[in-house]
């Protein structure tokens, strides 16, 4: 089974200057269980590059 994993390009929120990404559990959760169960992923992003991370995404409780 291959799945394609694509994730956001947006690094700002709309026109606020409010740094966002994609938050890193939603993606790291079914990548490591798929991953795990011999599926083959691919990652993408619209623009291509490497995806920026949500900063609040690594704190605890936000």
């Amino acid at each position: 089974m291959k799945i394609l994993m694509v994730l956001t390009s947006h690094d700002q929120l709309g026109e606020t200057g409010r740094k966002t990404g994609f938050w890193l559990e939603e993606f790291a959760a079914p990548y490591f269980v798929s991953r795990d169960a011999g599926v083959e992923l691919t990652l993408a992003s619209p623009k291509g590059g490497q995806p920026p991370i949500d900063p609040k995404s690594g704190e605890p409780g936000n």
